[in-house]
């Protein structure tokens, strides 16, 4: 199983260099930011972390909090993430891929998913073949996200669903692009959500 770690600004400050000196990780995935009262704002530790995993040469990805209440600021958000990308990566894509964190109340609505359905289109177009994914919970997958078109544009899904001895969403729909399960929040003694990515299997 490839153990991947996610990690934000509400990790303290040496919990990257823990993980990579005690946990051995196959990854991390590190979290770009969030959009708050309308503006991107950088998660206040990403330039910290991603530099650490970068000088240990672990792979990585991103993620980022969206908050996009129509799709001008599904628009705003991509463009932020491009654009910081390329200021604070030197234009190097994440191998773990970009991932949409989508979980807050302004995005549980009829027209969410076919936004960011097109904007995650228009985000492969920017970069061919990188992972531009789709993270929640497993119930906000079952009650707003289109099943069949997740399944038909091969949109990489990363679950959270904790406690369950299987990753349900998985089980129940083989057909969709699996790439990590987020299954605790707790990793040992430590507050820490931990993954089972699958997408290091090919």
């Amino acid at each position: 199983m490839a153990k991947v770690f996610d990690v934000s600004e509400y990790q303290p400050e040496d919990r990257v260099r823990h993980l990579i000196e005690t946990e051995s990780p196959d990854g991390f995935i590190i979290r770009l930011g969030e959009t708050l009262e309308g503006v991107p704002v950088l998660d206040e530790k990403f330039i910290q972390f991603v530099n650490e995993v970068v000088e240990a040469g672990i792979p990585y990805g991103i993620y980022y909090a969206s908050h996009a209440k129509d799709m001008d600021m599904f628009k705003m958000e991509a463009n932020y993430i491009n654009n910081q990308m390329y200021e604070l990566l030197n234009g190097k894509l994440p191998e773990l891929g970009v991932w949409w964190d989508v979980e807050v109340p302004v995005l549980m609505r009829e027209d969410m998913w076919p936004q960011l359905r097109d904007i995650i289109g228009t985000m492969e177009s920017w970069y061919g073949t990188m992972k531009i994914g789709v993270y929640s919970g497993y119930s906000f997958f079952n009650q707003w996200v289109d099943f069949d078109e997740l399944a038909y544009y091969g949109i990489p899904v990363w679950v959270a669903q904790y406690g369950y001895p299987e990753n349900s969403l998985k089980a129940e729909h083989p057909e969709l692009k699996h790439v990590a399960w987020q299954y605790a929040d707790e990793y040992g003694e430590l507050s820490q959500d931990v993954n089972e990515w699958y997408g290091f299997e090919g």
